[in-house]
């Protein structure tokens, strides 16, 4: 299973009242770890038991001595006590491996959150088994493929009753990056500005986050693919006047993911959609625009893009150049592109 099925199942369990006796959460995602360890929060105690029951301890102020007499007490009139130790990456691992002991045999009335944020636990490590021999729950939090965030914004949407688009999901994903956490921000600044059941268009995503419909890096890959010299001009003429929000380096290394994408639809022929956009890493949705602009682009054609590419990016770094702007580098490369 993926992180993200895993984080689902974690989810559905916390919500159907399901809880376990440890959780170790680590990995390079932080994200998974945060909204896992807040669920568990929000759940574990009603709100009256949080005074005497719940503790939230940080790595770099506690040690396994302290963890392990919090987690050995008694709640006080609740059936459980939650306790959180976060930032728990602040220590060696050998101090980890302190509580393994208790890993193995929980308090069974304790609820132990452990948040091992931005880097994974070596799988050889006899901790994570302990937690689960325990019957806790090991949770890696992987980081997202740039190809599966989209469907992670769509579903991020759905359980908040509003409808996200595949195209408007890209949209967002190419422009907020791989940082999960501030592109769910602002799914949910968008959740909170579209009424329930109603849909996130591109009018709103350009109202509240400030993404045009229009001019985006990509509707620029859209227009070059389907060779609309006039349209791909007019967005590199409104990158040219914003270089700040449109970063001649980011658009460059967006362009050289692209044709290398259409290098790989002419080496896959033959093979169905679902095939195509595993091997492309993109959402099946965008497999036959892929598949019709490859068209547009032989692969002789891609070898000398390519090749374009590869000079302008030197030239954006002051090497062999002659002193050109971002904005007349990227409306140079587009006409040569697209020659």
């Amino acid at each position: 299973m993926s992180t993200l099925d895993d984080y689902k199942k974690v989810m559905a369990d916390l919500r159907s009242g399901k809880f376990k006796p440890v959780y170790l959460l680590h990995g390079e995602e932080g994200f998974f770890i945060d909204r896992i360890a807040l669920e568990i929060e929000r759940l574990a105690l009603e709100e009256h038991e949080r005074d005497f029951n719940q503790t939230i301890l940080y790595g770099r102020d506690a040690d396994p001595d302290v963890v392990k007499d919090t987690c050995l007490r008694f709640p006080m009139m609740a059936e459980r006590q939650l306790v959180v130790i976060r930032e728990l990456q602040n220590w060696r691992i050998d101090a980890v491996e302190k509580l393994e002991a208790y890993f193995q045999k929980p308090t069974p009335t304790t609820v132990l959150v452990l948040c091992y944020k931005h880097k994974k636990i070596d799988g050889r490590k006899t901790i994570l088994k302990s937690v689960q021999k325990g019957g806790g729950l090991v949770f890696l939090s992987d980081k997202v493929r740039e190809d599966k965030l989209p469907d992670l914004l769509i579903s991020f949407a759905k359980n908040q009753k509003r409808r996200l688009g595949g195209a408007e999901a890209t949209l967002l994903a190419n422009h907020l990056g791989s940082d999960l956490a501030k592109a769910m921000k602002e799914v949910e600044k968008l959740c909170l500005v579209t009424e329930e059941g109603g849909a996130i268009t591109s009018d709103i995503i350009q109202r509240f986050v400030g993404i045009s419909k229009d001019y985006n890096v990509f509707e620029l890959q859209n227009a070059i693919g389907t060779r609309n010299a006039l349209k791909a001009q007019q967005i590199a003429n409104h990158f040219a006047a914003d270089p700040k929000e449109n970063p001649l380096v980011l658009t460059l290394g967006f362009l050289n993911t692209y044709f290398a994408k259409l290098a790989l639809v002419h080496g896959a022929a033959g093979k169905s959609q679902a095939e195509l956009a595993g091997e492309l890493k993109v959402n099946p949705y965008f497999v036959k625009d892929y598949v019709a602009q490859a068209q547009n682009y032989p692969l002789g054609k891609l070898v000398e893009v390519q090749r374009h590419l590869r000079q302008f990016d030197l030239r954006s770094k002051g090497l062999g150049g002659d002193g050109s702007d971002q904005g007349e580098l990227l409306r140079e490369l587009v006409a040569k592109v697209m020659a």
